[in-house]
C-alpha cells in the first residue's frame, strides 16, 4: 500500500554508501578512522539538525537557488566520477553520452516518491549483498599481519576527521521534507552513523587485504573484488556496473525530488510524480555540463563541493540567525 509520504532514508543512504564504493582511493586509516567516527557522526548530524531549523526561518528564493544550483552541480559530479571510474576499468568501452543516458533515463519512473523509496530499498539490499559477496570472496587473503601497528599521530585523527566530515547535500536534504513527523526519529543521527560505520569497515577490509599498500591503490574496492576466490567479479562485471548506475541513479533522482520542491513548487499531494514537460531540459542540461566539464579534477571538484556545501550551510545558519533576531525584535 501506498503511504502519503513514502521514507527516504533508504535513498539518502544508498546516495552515501556509493560515494565509498566508487572512491578511487583509500582515505585514512582504519583505527584513527574507528577513533573519529563517533563524534563526526555527532557533528553531522548537529550540522543537519540546525540547518533545518534555520532553513524553515531563513528560506528566500537566493538560498533555493543556491541550493538547486549546489545538487545540479552535486549531479554532474556523481555522474563524472561514475564515468571516469567506467573508463579507467574499461578504457574506451563506456562512452560519456551513455552513462548519463543509463543513470539519468531510469529518473522518468523515480519522479514518483513511493517509486523512488522502493527502489531503494531493493538497491540498498542489493549493495549490502554485493559487499557481504565480496567480503566472502576475499575472506582467504585477508591477514592480520596486515593491519598497521604504527603510532597513530594527531595528523592521521585529523585526516581521518577531515574525510568523514565530508558534507554531502544528502545531510541537508531532509529539512526539505513536508513535515517533522514523517522523517523518522534521529534520521541524520542514523544515517551519518551508518554511513561512517560502512566507510570504516571498507577501509579496515582493504587495510587487511593490502597492508601497508592501501593508500597507494588506485580504486580498491573494485581491484580487491577481481582479486577474490569467487570468479563473479571477473565473470560478471558488468553487473557489478549495472549496480553502480542503479545507486547513481537514485542519487540523481533525489537530487531531482529536491530540486523540484526547491524550484518547481509543491504539489497538493506529496507523491505526485514530477512533470515530464521539463525532465528534456533537465537531461540535456545535465549532459551538457557534463560535455562541458569532463576533463575537470575530480580530485580537485570533490572537495571543492564539500566546502561549496559548507560554506552554504554557514550562510543558511547567518540567515536563520538573523530571522530569528528579527522576529524577536518585532516582538518587543
Amino acid at each position: 500500500m501506498k503511504r502519503e509520504c513514502p521514507s527516504l532514508f533508504a535513498a539518502l543512504l544508498v546516495s552515501l554508501l556509493v560515494n565509498v564504493l566508487l572512491r578511487s582511493q583509500t582515505a585514512y586509516r582504519p583505527r584513527a578512522g574507528l577513533a573519529a567516527a563517533p563524534l563526526c557522526a555527532l557533528l553531522l548530524a548537529a550540522v543537519g539538525w540546525l540547518f533545518a531549523r534555520c532553513w524553515r526561518l531563513a528560506c528566500d528564493p537566493v538560498l533555493r537557488l543556491l541550493f538547486g544550483t549546489l545538487l545540479v552541480f552535486s549531479s554532474v559530479l556523481e555522474l563524472l566520477r561514475l564515468w571516469q571510474l567506467a573508463d579507467r576499468l574499461y578504457p574506451g568501452a563506456i562512452t560519456l553520452t551513455s552513462v548519463c543516458l543509463l543513470a539519468v533515463l531510469p529518473v522518468v519512473y523515480l519522479r514518483r516518491v513511493s517509486a523512488l523509496s522502493q527502489t531503494a530499498r531493493a538497491v540498498l539490499c542489493l549493495l549490502v549483498a554485493a559487499t557481504a559477496v565480496m567480503l566472502i570472496s576475499v575472506l582467504p587473503r585477508l591477514r592480520i599481519t596486515n593491519l598497521q601497528y604504527t603510532d597513530l599521530t594527531c595528523a592521521d585523527f585529523l585526516t581521518a576527521a577531515k574525510d568523514q566530515l565530508t558534507l554531502y547535500p544528502e545531510y541537508l536534504l531532509p529539512a526539505l521534507w513536508p513535515a517533522q513527523d514523517k522523517r523518522g526519529r534521529h534520521t541524520l543521527l542514523r544515517l551519518a552513523g551508518y554511513a561512517l560505520a560502512f566507510d570504516v569497515s571498507i577501509h579496515l577490509l582493504l587495510e587487511l587485504f593490502y597492508g601497508a599498500a592501501m593508500p597507494l591503490r588506485a580504486d580498491p574496492v573494485h581491484a580487491a573484488a577481481r582479486c577474490g576466490a569467487l570468479s563473479i567479479f571477473n565473470r560478471l562485471e558488468w553487473l557489478q556496473f549495472i549496480l553502480w548506475v542503479m545507486a547513481v541513479t537514485v542519487k540523481l533522482a533525489l537530487y531531482l525530488y529536491a530540486l523540484v520542491r526547491l524550484l518547481g513548487g509543491r504539489s497538493k499531494t506529496e507523491d505526485s510524480a514530477a512533470g515530464l514537460d521539463r525532465f528534456p531540459v533537465y537531461l540535456g542540461g545535465i549532459w551538457l555540463l557534463c560535455a562541458v566539464l569532463r576533463k575537470i579534477d575530480l580530485d580537485t571538484a570533490l572537495p571543492l563541493r564539500s566546502a561549496l556545501t559548507w560554506g552554504f550551510v554557514l550562510l543558511t545558519w547567518i540567515g536563520g540567525g538573523a530571522a530569528c533576531l528579527y522576529r524577536s525584535i518585532r516582538r518587543c
